[in-house]
């Protein structure tokens, strides 16, 4: 049976919106089935949404000033949370019939992107939007719309994390790198913390943070960084490699000069930033598992229960390969294995009789403090053993963290 054939049918009307979507092609839609909707009628499929685009568009922009959002691309997302809706539109598809992809929540997609990109002048991005732009259909009209005619209809904008790499020094000790939860309380906030549910006021990864979380309106933050000094550890040279998350960051559009002028003057002594630029998701886990292909430069100052020998000295430079087991003081965030670590260079310089000072260039996840006391025969060979002289590693300082590009 022809199309001319098939005669129309009252049970249904749409608009010509929603009659040019399911009929792409001139003859078909001359040739429709379904009649279409008179001025005062309501569109049996879209409940004249179709009609009224503009308005909907008019919400996406509204919700974007209102909550101060500023980005570069975006995805929209559309969705009919209304199964009667779904069940209508199947009906009237079949009844058209109709063979097409174009659904009603893809149209209103791919008008709302349509309407984005001249508009507004953003990219969409399908792979790494910086906001997903939710617009939701539903019969039902929510309660004070912002235009009657697209009364239900609802807009929502997720805003996704943004990315920051740079590299931090800490000039001060007694600053641990992230968040310690209380002792006492388990971060849930006590009088010994003064309720903060931190160990530590003050952490490189708080310093970082809240300058970057004011610029972007930022919820919260998470520090991704290559490796960790201890809290006692200076972080030197040109800087430990980070990447700093900021989630739900309504201003994406900031001047990283400015963030590093900020960070920096506000932490003069304790923490500085250099080299910062937006980066990837993917790239924090780079830089947050790069350990072992990583290199790093120590200063470590060894002191001994005895006088060293030139013979103790020659010993300890030609240290090579380590065999590591997890050290003690780390045991309760780290599995107990014996991890094999490699020494690419030791020098030796003679503070006094008892006490040297080390720089070692060695791969990254070697533990330098048990490098140097043995840690109870954990680490072997160790500067204690080769010597036969106990020692402790009084005072480190991180020289150079270098990781893959």
């Amino acid at each position: 049976m022809t199309q001319q054939q098939i005669q129309k049918t009252d049970e249904y009307k749409i608009c010509h919106k929603c009659l040019k979507r399911i009929y792409p092609n001139k003859q078909r839609r001359q040739n429709a089935i379904i009649p279409t909707i008179k001025e005062g009628e309501v569109c049996d499929l879209c409940g004249n949404v179709m009609l009224h685009l503009d308005k909907i568009f008019d919400m996406i922009k509204h919700k974007i000033e209102i909550l101060g959002v500023t980005f570069n691309s975006a995805l929209i997302a559309a969705k009919i949370s209304d199964n009667d809706i779904l069940k209508q539109e199947r009906a009237i598809h079949k009844k058209a019939p109709y063979f097409g992809k174009n659904n009603l929540r893809n149209q209103i997609k791919y008008e709302m992107c349509d309407m984005l990109k001249s508009e507004l002048n953003k990219t969409i991005d399908y792979d790494n939007p910086e906001v997903v732009i939710m617009v939701k259909l539903r019969s039902k009209p929510y309660d004070n719309p912002l235009h009657e005619e697209v009364a239900g209809v609802s807009v929502f904008i997720d805003v996704n994390p943004l990315f920051i790499e740079g590299k931090y020094c800490k000039y001060e000790r007694g600053i641990p790198q992230t968040k310690w939860p209380c002792s006492k309380c388990k971060g849930h906030g006590c009088d010994a913390c003064d309720h903060t549910g931190q160990q530590y006021k003050r952490t490189v990864e708080g310093l970082i943070a809240k300058p970057a979380l004011e610029m972007t309106n930022g919820s919260e933050s998470k520090f991704h960084g290559s490796g960790r000094e201890d809290i006692d550890v200076l972080m030197l040279g040109e800087g430990r490699p980070f990447v700093l998350e900021i989630k739900h960051p309504f201003n994406r559009i900031i001047d990283l000069d400015e963030l590093q002028e900020r960070i920096n003057t506000e932490n003069v002594g304790s923490v500085s930033v250099n080299s910062l630029k937006f980066t990837t998701k993917e790239r924090k886990a780079e830089v947050k598992n790069s350990s072992t292909e990583s290199y790093k430069v120590y200063s470590a100052i060894a002191e001994f229960e005895n006088g060293v020998t030139s013979n103790d000295i020659a010993k300890i430079e030609k240290l090579e390969i380590i065999n590591q087991q997890t050290p003690q003081r780390v045991m309760h965030r780290r599995a107990d294995l014996v991890r094999q670590r490699s020494i690419y260079s030791l020098e030796v310089e003679r503070i006094n009789s008892k006490k040297l000072r080390l720089q070692i260039k060695c791969q990254g996840g070697l533990y330098i403090k048990e490098l140097i006391s043995g840690d109870d025969g954990r680490t072997q060979p160790n500067v204690s053993s080769i010597t036969g002289n106990k020692a402790l590693c009084t005072q480190l300082d991180v020289i150079e963290v270098h990781i893959p590009e």
